[in-house]
């Protein structure tokens, strides 16, 4: 990690290595010395001119997003990449959590709330293996709380309620299965389809071990109905999860008979 914020630098790395000169980079948007002192980091820039700047080089924001964070730029992805630098296998966790959190002490310091949300997705990965309990839901209520005011979710926040989905309320469930269903039918990226698909086969399967077959069917037809040639092969999660659904009820109606005979 070079600095908190690579930004200009991080613009140059990928207009070198989209082979891009400087005046080709500029080209009507700004001059080219005003980007060359953009780059050393002696000029900002507006959000306007900057995504210009980058249709003219040919790099997608998230591409952006990624070399900035892989340079060590304070955003909300840098935890993750630091995260894969490190650990290849489960084992690996536990050598690295301890430098892991230091990053916190540094990073993401305009929203400790997101940065709490990152680590504890780590910290409690048992939770889905134990009982919920008033001390469970002690530990991540301003996490319930932060979720039900919000009606888009970002990765982190998909990836938290994956973890503790057992132990929200039914309100936050029904608050989140809404609200990502809507996110599902609207979202038009490869990555975030599986994110919110994960979530909502969470949110189907608390239903379900809950005995709340109906809320589960309806999730599940849903995401049905919304799926398109492009997402396909993402139906896969949501098979397993209509086998397993179809194991909570006991139900004779969704298992061929043939299969007995």
């Amino acid at each position: 990690m070079e600095n908190l914020y690579p930004f200009g630098a991080t613009f140059k790395y990928l207009r070198e290595a989209r082979g891009l000169s400087l005046k080709e980079a500029a080209s009507d948007i700004v001059s080219p010395q005003f980007l060359s002192q953009f780059e050393k980091g002696d000029k900002g820039i507006s959000l306007e001119n900057f995504a210009k700047l980058l249709i003219v080089i040919g790099v997608e924001w998230n591409d952006f997003v990624l070399a900035y964070a892989n340079k060590g730029g304070d955003c909300l992805e840098l935890p993750a990449i630091e995260f894969g630098k490190h650990v290849v296998h489960e084992e690996d966790i536990l050598t690295y959590i301890e430098e892991y959190e230091k990053l916190f002490d540094v990073y993401l310091k305009d929203n400790p709330l997101q940065a709490e949300m990152i680590f504890k997705s780590i910290k409690l990965r048992h939770y889905p293996t134990i009982s919920k309990s008033p001390e469970t839901v002690a530990r991540i209520q301003n996490i319930i709380n932060h979720l039900m005011k919000s009606d888009v979710f970002n990765s982190i926040e998909l990836e938290i309620y994956r973890v503790i989905v057992n132990h929200c309320p039914m309100e936050l469930i029904d608050h989140m299965t809404k609200q990502l269903l809507l996110m599902y039918k609207e979202s038009a990226n490869t990555d975030t389809y599986i994110r919110i698909l994960n979530a909502l086969t969470f949110s189907a399967k608390y239903f379900s071990e809950l005995g709340y077959y109906q809320k589960a069917d309806d999730i599940i037809k849903k995401i049905k109905s919304l799926q398109t040639f492009e997402r396909g092969y993402l139906a896969i999660p949501l098979m397993f999860l209509e086998v397993e659904h179809v194991y909570n009820q006991f139900s004779l109606d969704g298992i061929n008979p043939r299969l007995f005979l």
